[in-house]
């Protein structure tokens, strides 16, 4: 009788090895994607953030008042100039790119645009190095 039921279960076993696979296996596990990071406010936008009226820390006549892509600089309460204000990946290729950490200015006289790469982006504080000479410059929130 042991015989007869271990002859039973290898042939059972054969007959389910070489049936063929259901038509809807189980899935097998994925690995979740991880979350998209959350953007902090500084990340959200360099634009955005940079709105407002700022001064120079070196010298409190320097200026300028950044309204949309337009800066308006004056000295001295004597205008200067606007410029447009264009944010790039980097001062390398000056690709725009919404979510970059570098930016242009041209004025309507300018031949090139000047780029600039962000030190410091807070709330009260714009501290920026022109690329060309390498030169920091930084300033303070006069308004939002």
């Amino acid at each position: 009788m042991m015989l007869r039921t271990l002859l039973a279960s290898i042939g059972l076993a054969a007959l389910a090895a070489c049936s063929p696979a259901p038509e809807n296996p189980p899935a097998e596990p994925v690995a979740a994607e991880p979350a998209p990071a959350v953007q902090t406010d500084e990340k959200a936008s360099l634009l955005a953030m940079m709105q407002g009226t700022w001064q120079s820390l070196e010298d409190p006549m320097n200026v300028f008042t950044i309204s949309g892509d337009q800066m308006s600089s004056v000295y001295n309460d004597e205008p200067i100039g606007d410029e447009t204000i264009t944010v790039v990946a980097d001062c390398t290729a000056m690709t725009p790119e919404a979510e970059g950490m570098s930016f242009t200015l041209k004025g309507d006289a300018d031949d090139a645009p000047r780029c600039f790469d962000i030190i410091d982006a807070g709330a009260d504080r714009l501290d920026y190095s022109y690329s060309a000479r390498g030169n920091t410059l930084a300033h303070k929130r006069m308004t939002p």
